[in-house]
């Protein structure tokens, strides 16, 4: 997967995520997700915001009794996904 190709993806899940109606009752999640989006689409890395996203994610099940929207979950997969497959590499 290239790097552009991730953060298309994940854009789109945040799309996604942004325009449920469960999570438009949250308003820190929805702010969370147009900043998130607003950062990738600026030309920031994706990950860093994509850690921030889990933990947010992390946040809002617990804010909400363990209950999360299919939406946040399916960003939650992807985010996990491409966070393991593209790892930064640091030459030594």
């Amino acid at each position: 997967m290239a790097k552009k190709d991730n953060a298309e993806k994940i854009i789109d899940a945040m799309s996604i995520a942004y325009s449920d109606p469960e999570v438009k009752k949250d308003s820190h999640m929805h702010e969370v997700l147009f900043h998130a989006a607003k950062q990738i689409t600026s030309g920031h890395d994706y990950r860093p915001v994509c850690v921030r996203l889990r933990r947010e994610i992390s946040f809002f099940s617990v804010r909400n009794n363990l209950t999360t929207p299919e939406s946040l979950n399916n960003l939650y997969d992807l985010i996990q996904t491409v966070h393991i497959t593209s790892r930064i590499h640091i030459p030594f």
